[in-house]
């Protein structure tokens, strides 16, 4: 697993790269996280979804990250570090759901966070259970090391979830 927190992932993953770790977390699952992804391969599959058109970067005029890691296409970026780690599963389906939504089995969720005073968005990688009241229980991975104020203030926005099948 890897934290977006970490140094050397560089400043646009490190600020912005909470949806982009989340899948690769959920590819090291792939192989029951007996095969870990290595902070260079983490790079270079930003660069290469960079490349692609899968992940786009935006800076702002004093050139601080402004919204560098936005993942654009969910199943070719899950695919691409699938292959890398020698994974047999492939993403075939992503869509966004309700935040009340429940994974069938083949499925992997993300979960969109929020909380008050907050604009935007946290993503962490989902249990694909429910545990109200006490909804952290449904947090399988946080992106940020230590865990992310949304993740323990916050609360559920709605679900992105990934179909993985053995192709």
């Amino acid at each position: 697993m890897k934290f977006q927190t970490n140094p050397e992932l560089g400043p646009f993953i490190n600020h912005w790269g909470c949806f982009f770790c989340s899948i690769l977390e959920k590819v090291e699952k792939s192989t029951g996280w007996v095969k870990k992804i290595s902070n260079e391969n983490v790079v270079g599959i930003y660069v290469e979804g960079m490349k692609r058109g899968w992940i786009t970067k935006e800076v702002w005029k004093n050139g601080k990250p402004k919204d560098g890691c936005f993942v654009l296409d969910a199943p070719a970026l899950y695919n691409y570090a699938a292959e890398q780690l020698g994974s047999i599963w492939r993403c075939t389906k992503y869509r966004k759901v309700d935040k009340l939504y429940l994974p069938y089995a083949g499925e992997e969720e993300i979960l969109e966070l929020g909380r008050a005073g907050y604009y935007g968005s946290h993503f962490v990688a989902g249990t694909g259970v429910i545990h109200s009241p006490n909804w952290n229980g449904e947090i399988e991975f946080d992106p940020i090391e230590g865990g992310s104020q949304c993740a323990k203030l916050g609360f559920i926005k709605s679900k992105r979830i990934l179909t993985v099948e053995v192709v």
